[in-house]
């Protein structure tokens, strides 16, 4: 069984409740993936003995062959991208600006290459609870959906390896290739929304990639109390598919600023993690 937490957008407490899922699931052989590469946080609230670590190359960048010449500027010219400049028949690349789409290498093939490039790592770390899978994309470089991509391919080897019945993959925001890549092959979903406009608008988005898989999903909404009128629309909007509501409680950031998951808080808000995470538990396991 796998189940994706995702939320559309940034900041609603996805990573909150994904942390407090697996904490209280640990009971059960899992294991969970953090795969917001873009900004992996799980592996603060969960530190353990990394066991595995190793680069990424995702991608490709030109290479010039510095033995050659260049006496025509047509590799310049078909660079959409502008990362090419001729200067004393060498070709000038910059390596920020290249995404790798190969058009110099075909109209100058003996002086231009493709090469490999890193584009972030895969860590593999064995916490007191469950082995935590997550990646890490390098400043500056695309690619994120194909790390993505190699974090779920490395979770789903330790899954079959220790026989796990359940992996719980920390989505990252948005609705783009990275959560597409953190989705596909999912069991179940769990969108996590605030009652926020912005928010609202953002999962019904991310659904509806969701609904495209065909993937069975539940909604629940954090920092209930905020706003009545948007709570009221998020009701209207997702209907029966909402099942659980954390309220907005102070506690939990001064836990999570303490690298601590909400739901070992004891207030009203860890209260309501717990409620969240038995509902989503007779969800999926029943």
């Amino acid at each position: 069984m796998k189940v994706a937490i995702l939320s559309g957008k940034g900041g609603t407490g996805k990573s909150s409740f994904a942390s407090s899922l697996a904490l209280e699931m640990s009971k059960k052989n899992m294991v969970l993936v953090d795969a917001d590469v873009d900004c992996p946080n799980q592996h603060i609230l969960f530190p353990g003995e990394i066991l595995r670590k190793e680069p990424l190359y995702v991608s490709k960048t030109a290479v010039f062959d510095e033995s050659k010449h260049i006496f025509s500027h047509r590799c310049a010219e078909v660079c959409r991208f502008g990362a090419i400049r001729i200067i004393n028949s060498k070709a000038v690349i910059d390596r920020l600006k290249c995404e790798g789409c190969g058009a110099c290498v075909l109209v100058c093939p003996d002086a231009i290459k493709l090469m490999p490039k890193l584009g972030g790592e895969l860590i593999v770390k064995e916490t007191k609870h469950f082995p935590l899978v997550y990646g890490k994309l390098e400043p500056g470089e695309s690619g994120s959906g194909k790390v993505v991509f190699e974090v779920k391919k490395a979770a789903e080897s330790i899954a079959k390896e220790r026989g796990t019945e359940l992996t719980i993959i920390d989505a990252p925001a948005g609705i783009g290739c990275p959560v597409i890549a953190a989705l596909t092959g999912c069991d179940y979903a769990v969108g996590v929304v605030e009652p926020t406009p912005a928010s609202i608008a953002n999962l019904k988005r991310a659904l509806e990639v969701v609904r495209h898989f065909n993937i069975p999903f539940s909604v629940v909404i954090n920092k209930a109390g905020i706003s009545e009128t948007y709570e009221k629309k998020i009701t209207v909007e997702f209907g029966e598919a909402l099942i659980a509501q954390v309220p907005y409680d102070e506690e939990i950031p001064r836990l999570l600023a303490q690298a601590i998951p909400p739901i070992k808080g004891k207030g009203a808000g860890a209260k309501g993690f717990k409620k969240a995470v038995k509902a989503i538990e007779k969800k999926i396991f029943s």
